[in-house]
């Protein structure tokens, strides 16, 4: 595993209220191979809320994280995209204590399995912020929390 992603998974890892390693924490989830970390919910069951982080990516001042989400039923995004899963790209102000998408990838089936049925830019226009609706616990603010934390520190 890259060394700058061991040292940001052993800061994320606390924040996000977890246990464990890096290599611990390689998900086997139905996908490319990736360092994807459970935040809650479970990879291999289909009838619950699962939503997990990719390490942070620096790119100049801007801070993003990858993100995905499978969902326990079919949703509907907000251009009217239905989906059970997605995977996304966030950026997060830390200033504002908020995180909005850049990007996201809708799957049809839970458990991001296949190509994705559509993918939406969202780096202009009406921001669409991270908010994980109708999830509980809601871990919005852990993941904006433990993204910010890491910029701090670097």
């Amino acid at each position: 595993m890259n060394p700058l992603k061991t040292s940001l998974l052993a800061m994320l890892l606390p924040v996000l209220g977890m246990a464990g390693t890096a290599a611990q924490a390689q998900s086997p989830a139905p996908v490319a191979p990736s360092t994807w970390f459970t935040v809650m919910g479970d990879p291999y069951d289909t009838t619950v809320n699962t939503v997990q982080v990719d390490p942070v990516d620096y790119d100049g001042d801007s801070r993003t994280m990858r993100v995905r989400v499978s969902r326990s039923t079919l949703r509907t995004s907000w251009d009217g995209v239905p989906y059970r899963s997605y995977t996304s790209n966030v950026a997060f102000d830390c200033d504002r204590n908020k995180a909005r998408y850049l990007s996201l990838s809708y799957y049809a089936q839970p458990g991001w399995h296949g190509e994705p049925d559509k993918t939406v830019d969202y780096t202009t226009g009406p921001p669409r912020m991270m908010e994980f609706r109708d999830v509980t616990p809601n871990p919005t603010q852990r993941i904006i929390h433990a993204a910010c934390r890491l910029v701090a520190r670097r």
